[in-house]
């Protein structure tokens, strides 16, 4: 769906007593329907957001700007899902301000079985990030899976094209189980073309641990 997110007002800060005295960082998907002048018209959270976090995670979406989708020339409504990065940074003993950014938009996508570190790069020490490219069906499908582009570290004692593969094969394998839900277009759920860049880091130890680094973008 040829339609991209053009403004982000990223930033709101609070004062808030939280007990935890480090910082913390959470990752939420919302739902923004966006009108035709491309405003957000409604925010829905997804379950489980703790309650302080509720009016700045709506306040700050709501400030949003897209640029709607156009159908026959005319602009029409749409339904994205803004995956969104919620940060408490401590302040004081007592005090965090809050500060929330909008990584990308796109289909919300969920992993039922998360990428496993392959063995092989963890014994050889490899790491870096690889980028697939896929399709969200208006059914919720996520359908060809493709090995887009891999940066991985200089001095990989297997080859470079091989870790590739190794990567990219863990990564379809779990793309194929994802939960999806697309996005919408003038009331009908469409397909959209994704692109998810995946980081595999060992963290300075010997167990992996994949995680993502960023998310759905529309193409």
């Amino acid at each position: 769906m040829k339609w991209m997110m053009v403004c982000l007002l990223t930033m709101g800060c609070i004062g808030t007593a939280v007990a935890q005295p480090a910082e913390r960082s959470f990752r939420y998907d919302l739902a923004l329907d966006i009108d035709v002048q491309g405003h957000v018209s409604h925010v829905a959270l997804p379950d489980g957001v703790p309650t302080p976090f509720v009016v700045p995670l709506q306040e700050a979406a709501r400030r949003w700007t897209f640029k709607a989708p156009v159908r026959n020339g005319v602009p029409v409504t749409a339904r994205t899902y803004g995956r969104v990065q919620l940060l408490l940074v401590p302040q004081d003993k007592d005090h965090y301000g809050m500060k929330i950014d909008c990584l990308s938009n796109g289909p919300s996508l969920t992993f039922t079985h998360n990428p496993s570190y392959p063995p092989e790069m963890v014994r050889d020490r490899v790491e870096g990030t690889v980028t697939m490219s896929a399709v969200v069906q208006p059914d919720g499908r996520v359908t060809d899976i493709q090995l887009k582009d891999a940066k991985l570290s200089q001095h990989v004692v297997v080859g470079t094209h091989h870790a590739t593969e190794v990567f990219a094969r863990v990564l379809r394998e779990s793309m194929r189980t994802m939960l999806a839900k697309p996005e919408w277009v003038d009331g009908k759920p469409v397909a959209t073309a994704i692109v998810l860049p995946m980081s595999f880091g060992l963290n300075g130890s010997s167990d992996g641990v994949a995680n993502a680094s960023g998310s759905a973008l529309g193409p």
